[in-house]
C-alpha cells in the first residue's frame, strides 16, 4: 500500500483545529527512517492521531531559506554541541499561502520559535531586521543566504494529548553551486509541550529499534552542499542516512 493510501485512512483535522497543538514552545524528538518503514508503521497510529488536511491535501509543501553568517556560525554552534544556540530562516507554507521570518531558539533541548509574518525578501527590510535584533546577538545586516531547502510534510495531531508529529520527506537542498535530492530518508519529529517518551509514536518507534537522533536539516544540507565543511560531530548521522540512501562519500 502506498504512503498516500495509508494517509487517506486517517481522520482529518484542519488548520484552525491544529491551534490546540501549535507548540511554539516545546520539546522536540527526531527520528530517521526509510519510507518503507514509515508505511509499515502508519496503521498502528490510525486510532491515536488526526492528519492535517489543507484544501483536500494531506501532504504539504514547504520552502525554506536559511540565513547564517559568512563563517556559518550557526552551523558551528550546532557542530560544537552548544546547549544554547539559534537558527534564522524564512519559511513558506505553500498550500496555506503563509510565509514567516523565524528564529528557532534552542536551549538545553527545549525549542522556542519566534516568528513574524513576512514574505521572503533579501536584503531584509528594516522591520525584519528589528525583529531579529530582539532575538539574536548578531547584526542582521551581516547575515547571508546559505541554502534553500524544500520538502513535503505530513502533520499528525494526537487526538487527546498535546502532541504534534511531523513527517518530512522528499528533501532537497540547494545553494548557488550544488543541488542534492534525498528521495528515501524520512525525518519524523515528535513535538510535545513536555517530553513524554511513552507517547504512542515514541513507544512504537522504540519497539522497532528506531532511536531518537539529534538531526538538523540545516546542518545536513550544509555538509552535503559543501564538502570542505568540518563534519566529524555529524558523521554518525551521515552514516545512518547512507544506510537509507547513498548520499555521502567519506
Amino acid at each position: 500500500m502506498s504512503l498516500q493510501q495509508q494517509l487517506d485512512k486517517f481522520s482529518p483535522i484542519d488548520l484552525k483545529q491544529m491551534d490546540r497543538v501549535k507548540l511554539l514552545k516545546r520539546t522536540d524528538t527526531k527520528y530517521l527512517l526509510s519510507k518503507t518503514t514509515l508505511i509499515e508503521l502508519l496503521p498502528d497510529l490510525l486510532d491515536h492521531y488526526f492528519a492535517l488536511e489543507i484544501k483536500g491535501k494531506r501532504e504539504a509543501s514547504y520552502q525554506t531559506t536559511y540565513l547564517d553568517t559568512v563563517n556559518k556560525d550557526y552551523y558551528f554552534q550546532h557542530h560544537q554541541g552548544k546547549p544554547k544556540r539559534h537558527k534564522v530562516r524564512f519559511r513558506n507554507y505553500v498550500e496555506s499561502n503563509l510565509s514567516f521570518l523565524e528564529v528557532k531558539l534552542k536551549h538545553k533541548g527545549a525549542t522556542d520559535k519566534k516568528r513574524i509574518s513576512s514574505p521572503f525578501t533579501f536584503p531584509m527590510s528594516k522591520n525584519q531586521e528589528t525583529f531579529l535584533q530582539e532575538w539574536i546577538p548578531e547584526n542582521p545586516a551581516y547575515l547571508k543566504q546559505i541554502l534553500q531547502n524544500t520538502f513535503s510534510r505530513i502533520t499528525l495531531a494526537h487526538k487527546t494529548e498535546e502532541e504534534r508529529v511531523t513527517i518530512d520527506f522528499n528533501l532537497k537542498f540547494e545553494d548557488q553551486n550544488n543541488k542534492v535530492d534525498l528521495s528515501e530518508p524520512i525525518i519524523i519529529e515528535v513535538k510535545q509541550s513536555g517530553l513524554n517518551r511513552n507517547s504512542k509514536i515514541n513507544t512504537l518507534l522504540r519497539s522497532k529499534q528506531i532511536r531518537p537522533q539529534r538531526l538538523s536539516k540545516y546542518c545536513i544540507g550544509c555538509i552535503l552542499l559543501d564538502d570542505k565543511l568540518k563534519y566529524n560531530r555529524f558523521k554518525s548521522r551521515l552514516l545512518d542516512l547512507n544506510k537509507i540512501q547513498k548520499i555521502w562519500n567519506f
